[in-house]
């Protein structure tokens, strides 16, 4: 498994947290979502983590993969613009 840059890091507020975090690559993003709270998995979630995974295993592209997880932060709030 590789770990791929994104385009441009995307930048969230973690669940529950005050703190900031760059998310600069597809490696980072599959971490949050192991943290993610599972009562919060529905299909955004589940796109998002499918998109990363194959990307990570080179099955799929990195910015559909990017795409996907964007989407799935702005739709739980917690995107930082």
């Amino acid at each position: 498994m590789t770990d791929i840059r994104l385009s441009s890091p995307i930048r969230i507020r973690p669940h529950g947290s005050d703190t900031i975090r760059e998310v600069a690559t597809l490696q980072d993003a599959s971490e949050i979502l192991i943290d993610w709270p599972h009562a919060r998995r529905g299909p955004f979630y589940q796109a998002a983590r499918e998109k990363i995974e194959a990307a990570l295993q080179d099955k799929a592209g990195a910015a559909q993969a990017q795409e996907a997880f964007t989407a799935l932060c702005d739709h739980a709030g917690l995107l930082v613009r």
